[in-house]
């Protein structure tokens, strides 16, 4: 059933992006892709269907490809990315640091921007091997020209630690916790 839940998430996502966008033209919907999605022959062609239907822009979209996915062949993986990209969808590296083959994913395959797993922040304040860390993160994610984004960012003390590395954007409950559209709209009148 998950290939027909993400396909209900995708377009939720877009149509939600497209309430957003109306005020913020530049905003930018993230959406995790699961394994299903990914080994379905017909996935590209679903996404590209889904932005035509929903008037949603490419470039506004980034699929997020989560650890499990990168159980999957890297050559299937290149083929979806290369065709999702050349229409304008940007890729980016969930949770990276976890698990195995960040490194190799992020070599192989053409991605926009390197999410860094909280796990690596929760003591940047403290911990010199985290900054130590996040600075590897960093300056690896710009050696492959991606955009570096920092996940599970709790406050602002910690915001400012990591205002000193190459970081792109942030991601935390700092910002807001998960929120329905409805309220996130009322909050910034989309």
């Amino acid at each position: 059933l998950f290939p027909e839940l993400g396909k209900w998430i995708l377009r939720e996502a877009m149509i939600c992006g497209n309430r957003i966008r109306a005020k913020y033209p530049n905003f930018v919907m993230n959406v995790n892709l699961s394994y299903a999605q990914l080994e379905r022959t017909d996935f590209v062609d679903v996404v590209l269907d889904l932005l035509k239907a929903t008037h949603f822009p490419a470039k506004n979209l980034c699929l997020e490809l989560t650890e499990r996915c990168r159980l999957l062949d890297v050559k299937l993986l290149q083929n979806i990315f290369v065709r999702l990209r050349e229409e304008g969808v940007r890729i980016a590296l969930d949770d990276f640091g976890t698990g195995f083959s960040s490194l190799g994913v992020l070599r192989k395959l053409p991605i926009d921007c390197v999410k860094i797993d909280r796990d690596y922040v929760l003591n940047i304040q403290s911990n010199k091997e985290d900054r130590n860390t996040v600075k590897f993160i960093s300056q690896l994610a710009e050696a492959f020209n991606a955009e570096l984004c920092v996940e599970g960012v709790e406050t602002a003390e910690m915001r400012d630690m990591l205002r000193k590395f190459n970081v792109t954007s942030f991601q935390g409950f700092y910002y807001s916790r998960p929120v329905p559209i409805e309220e996130f709209c009322v909050k910034y009148s989309c």
